[in-house]
């Protein structure tokens, strides 16, 4: 049976071990570092025979799946240019005012069952009229929410034509004097510019656009009821003929498309 005994280092041992102690991890930095250096250096070697065998065999794999594929020799697609139809997209030809009317009794076909709009038309012309309870509260001219689908569904129909769009204002024969509207004719015609800039903001060309006010002075009922007063508070769009001359910012334009 062995006995060992611990025998107690002296301090100047201890000493001794502290101040060796740093060659422990300077050993284990100097392997890591030797360990970096082989990985490097074997990395750096390519075997160039296999590379170039490599290369070739994916060039090869490639060039056959692209030509079975474009080439229709059993590739992925096996047809021929007339599986697909192309499309047929519609003929944007100009409106006539004929369909431009037509589709104006489409698209607002609720609002004219309800009586809120009303629609005139001729040979040459196309009016929808629009009460000022559906755009505007009494005495004001900013349009309403409730105002803004109509304007988004005129607007929709009379884009891109080439016709000429008239907006007008018209009011009851009730006198007004308010700060911002000093007579009737203020408020129509802020009404009448209102309602073009919504059509404006929503891609209506405005070298065709004209707008007008006419105060009480145009009425379509009598001014004597408050039925009638409510029947001439309106905004009319008229949709017409280009004349012979349109102004735009080189000044007055001939129509090619009228008569002189």
């Amino acid at each position: 049976m062995a006995i060992r005994f611990n025998r107690k280092l002296t301090e100047e041992e201890e000493a001794k071990v502290s101040k060796d102690r740093y060659l422990i991890t300077y050993a284990d930095l100097i392997t890591l570092l030797l360990g970096l250096f082989v990985i490097l250096y074997a990395a750096s070697q390519v075997d160039e025979e296999r590379y170039k065998e490599l290369s070739k065999a994916f060039k090869d794999y490639f060039k056959s799946t692209k030509e079975q594929v474009l080439q229709g020799s059993g590739g992925v697609f096996n047809g021929h240019k007339d599986a697909i139809p192309e499309p047929i997209m519609p003929n944007p030809g100009p409106k006539s005012l004929e369909e431009v009317t037509k589709q104006a009794e489409e698209s607002l076909g609720m609002y004219l069952q309800k009586g809120l709009i009303s629609i005139r038309s001729s040979q040459n012309e196309l009016v929808l009229a629009l009460p000022e309870q559906l755009l505007f509260k009494s005495g004001k001219a900013d349009v309403e929410p409730q105002g803004v689908p109509v304007l988004d569904s005129i607007a929709n129909i009379i884009k891109n034509v080439d016709f000429q769009i008239t907006v007008d204002g018209h009011t009851d024969d009730v006198p007004i004097r308010t700060f911002r509207y000093e007579s009737n004719w203020h408020l129509s015609v802020a009404r009448a510019m209102n309602v073009a800039y919504k059509l404006i903001t929503r891609g209506i060309r405005q070298e065709n656009l004209i707008v007008r006010g006419y105060g009480e002075q145009m009425p379509v009922a009598d001014n004597l009821t408050e039925e009638g007063r409510t029947k001439n508070r309106r905004v009319e769009v008229t949709v017409s003929n280009l004349p012979t001359k349109t102004l735009s910012k080189e000044g007055y334009l001939v129509n090619e498309n009228k008569p002189k």
